[in-house]
């Protein structure tokens, strides 16, 4: 009788780790520490970040073999406005190895870059030059190719 209850419990303490576990990377999703320049994000995953005045949300989904992401930008709120500006929606599709850049007039940017097979979407931060410099290195040849 022992053996059963103590192999129930053991069983559920089993699932609620790998639901733990399973659920992490939408736990901790989000902006990344200041410290951290690259975050790698999968379908349909909250991407937050903040840079310079504004705030950043949003997300991707695998489509046709590109990453379709939408993301809201809006300034950072204000409890003593009476009346927020309104939110900008940017929608990119993103084909594998394609790069989109959003860049902040106080210096910070990001890329958001379409991963393998669009599985993943690639969110790098920091410098705009150097982000800037990272985007014109891509290779443009990928894109005639698949015209």
């Amino acid at each position: 009788m022992l053996s059963k209850k103590t192999s129930g419990v053991v069983a559920i303490a089993g699932i609620t780790v790998v639901a733990l576990m399973a659920s992490a990377p939408a736990a901790i999703s989000g902006s990344p520490s200041s410290s951290q320049s690259h975050a790698e994000y999968q379908p349909v995953q909250s991407i937050s970040y903040e840079f310079g005045s504004k705030s950043m949300s949003g997300y991707f989904v695998q489509e046709d073999s590109a990453c379709l992401v939408m993301f809201m930008i809006a300034e950072k709120s204000n409890p003593e406005m009476s009346l927020a500006p309104s939110p900008t929606r940017v929608r990119l599709a993103l084909f594998p190895g394609q790069i989109a850049g959003l860049d902040s007039e106080e210096g910070r940017s990001l890329n958001v870059t379409c991963g393998v097979d669009a599985a993943t979407l690639i969110v790098d931060t920091g410098d705009t030059r150097k982000l800037i410099a990272r985007q014109a290195t891509r290779p443009q040849r990928d894109l005639a190719e698949r015209n």
